[in-house]
């Protein structure tokens, strides 16, 4: 009888689990909380090139993302969502506070996953390409920024590796994430395509793309653990 029960538990799991997957088809990120890092804002307006600002192709770039993760049934909370830092106010702007409150708002979330947006500049104008940098810390955030790079380079044909790094953005909080330098603004010619909002769609696809394939397989991890359980 006990034998029954339990065969009958495993064939219960199973079938959620290829009910589930049916809807997850349409909507694989179900469930799933991302956080997206618009990064600098306000005072602080990152690279400033050609007369444009790093802020506000971050802002428009994440907007774009939250849209693709929605399609995807993420919940999609953004850390700005208009041209403020964390202080949000208009006086002695100080780059320490803002840290502090991002990090401090990005835990709140308790987020599945986090993406900071960024651009990149440089004082050679001949670089360019995109880059996915993660906690050097984070084997799961390797994981994560190796599969985003993938797809996103499919449309920006970077040859830069992945990167681990201490930023804090990713090493004080407490979400598997990844920080992404999209392109180079001090780039004449990228710098023109990181303003372009077709780009930055193509752009927000691929980094879609990256973070569905990793919880893929964080779901499958997931599935296996379940039945690996109830089959003891």
């Amino acid at each position: 009888m006990k034998k029954v029960k339990k065969y009958f538990l495993i064939f219960s799991i199973l079938f959620y689990y290829s009910m589930d997957n049916v809807y997850a088809k349409e909507q694989p990120l179900k469930n799933r909380i991302v956080i997206i890092d618009p990064g600098h804002g306000g005072f602080d307006n990152g690279a400033i090139e050609f007369g444009y600002n790093e802020d506000d192709i971050n802002l428009n770039v994440s907007k774009k993302l939250k849209e693709k993760l929605e399609e995807k049934g993420a919940t999609v909370y953004l850390t700005r969502d208009g041209d403020y830092d964390m202080t949000e106010r208009n006086y002695n702007y100080s780059k320490q506070d803002d840290m502090y409150l991002r990090v401090k708002k990005i835990d709140s979330f308790n987020g599945h996953y986090l993406i900071s947006i960024h651009q990149n500049a440089s004082g050679n104008s001949r670089a360019w390409g995109s880059q996915v940098f993660y906690y050097y810390n984070s084997q799961n955030g390797k994981k994560l920024a190796e599969m985003v790079d993938k797809e996103l380079k499919t449309v920006t044909n970077s040859r830069k590796p992945i990167s681990g790094c201490g930023f804090r953005v990713l090493r004080a909080t407490k979400t598997v994430g990844i920080l992404v330098e999209c392109g180079f603004m001090s780039n004449y010619n990228e710098c023109g395509q990181l303003r372009s909002a077709s780009y930055q769609e193509k752009l927000c696809m691929q980094i879609t793309n990256g973070i569905v394939a990793y919880d893929k397989e964080v779901q499958s991890k997931e599935k296996n653990e379940v039945e690996k359980k109830y089959l003891q």
